[in-house]
């Protein structure tokens, strides 16, 4: 079910949208939100070959180089399975501050990709614009998700297990 969800919202984020030029990485971006959730949720795991999937079907679809959003989305997976590890309670506030930590981590690599890619040093402010959508839009994509995915509040919601 979760890798569904995840191929779906590949396809939909690959979509071209009209955005301007400064947000073009903010739909494929937003997408670390999902593999972030999928992956902290405690009902079902997103399982890597997907996540990796969903990665190279964005490359793909964007014309991109391949392999750049399955890192991307490698790294969100990699980073929310460690938060994932921990034993402590998570609170939204946590779960929240913790995402913005991996989308920081993962707007950073792919800013460092790109230009190796281009090998040259690119502009930074699209993937910054991106990176502040993804974690100001981050309430807004988890918490209806939960009810989506049938997730129970104590899973990843309150600090109750």
């Amino acid at each position: 079910m979760t890798s569904v969800v995840l191929l779906i919202a590949v396809v939909i984020a690959a979509v071209p949208w009209a955005l301007p030029e400064s947000a073009s990485f903010v739909l494929p971006l937003l997408l670390i939100i999902l593999v972030f959730v999928l992956t902290v949720q405690q009902r079902q795991e997103l399982p890597s070959l997907s996540v990796f999937a969903g990665g190279l079907i964005m490359d793909i679809l964007t014309a991109g180089p391949l392999g750049y959003w399955a890192a991307i989305f490698l790294l969100t997976h990699t980073l929310a399975a460690l938060y994932r590890k921990r034993k402590t309670p998570r609170e939204f506030g946590e779960l929240w501050l913790a995402f913005a930590g991996t989308a920081l981590a993962a707007s950073v690599s792919g800013w460092g990709l790109a230009s190796l890619y281009f090998v040259r040093v690119i502009d930074w402010q699209p993937m910054l614009i991106a990176s502040a959508t993804a974690i100001a839009l981050f309430p807004l994509v988890a918490w209806p998700m939960r009810r989506t995915l049938g997730l129970e509040p104590a899973t990843i919601f309150s600090g109750r297990r």
